[in-house]
């Protein structure tokens, strides 16, 4: 384990720091342990013109000492999908959500305007681990991912298909039909 977790404030803690360390390594345990945790990650969270990489874990590690998500966090999750982090934390379109998309999930309805609008994103998603092979060969891009759990908010099926092509028209058409619908519902 790290020493430097100790040293300065959290937020330099988690700027030091990665995501692999803090949820798969155990510093997540070693931030909460800290004194004034819970109200140092608090301020991150709220911090507007904070940073959404930072935020995340914030809101993440508040998750695991109790505190349900703020609901403005649902825009900052949403921002943060394309390229704040390697994308099997968010996860594998049509296969499974990782840490960060299954809070995405948990905001239910108040994230799909926000997830419509990432839809159209055509950037590949980048992956490691067992995922990588899965993501590259099936060109999977940001914009899959957000219609993927748009999907699973709503309990779609998710339009999956073997390439990019044969999944661009069902997602530009599921993107309008989900750009009307939050209108409608008020989502937006």
């Amino acid at each position: 384990m790290s020493m430097a977790i100790g040293l300065g404030t959290i937020r330099e803690a988690l700027e030091e720091t990665s995501v692999d360390a803090i949820f798969l390594r155990g510093e997540a345990d070693t931030i909460l342990e800290r004194d004034r945790a819970v109200e140092d990650l608090q301020k991150i969270v709220k911090s507007e013109r904070g940073d959404h990489r930072l935020r995340v874990i914030a809101q993440e590690l508040l998750m695991m000492a109790g505190e349900e998500p703020l609901n403005k966090m649902v825009r900052v999750y949403c921002e943060a999908i394309p390229g704040a982090f390697m994308h099997q934390w968010w996860g594998l379109p049509g296969h499974h959500l990782g840490r960060f998309g299954e809070t995405v999930i948990k905001f239910r309805e108040q994230a799909i305007p926000f997830l419509v609008d990432e839809m159209d994103n055509s950037d590949a998603l980048t992956c490691l681990g067992p995922d990588a092979p899965i993501a590259r060969e099936n060109e999977y891009c940001v914009g899959d991912l957000a219609a993927y759990m748009a999907c699973l908010i709503l309990e779609r099926e998710y339009p999956d298909g073997e390439d990019r092509e044969t999944r661009n028209g069902p997602r530009k058409a599921l993107q309008q039909e989900l750009d009307q619908l939050a209108i409608a519902e008020g989502w937006r």
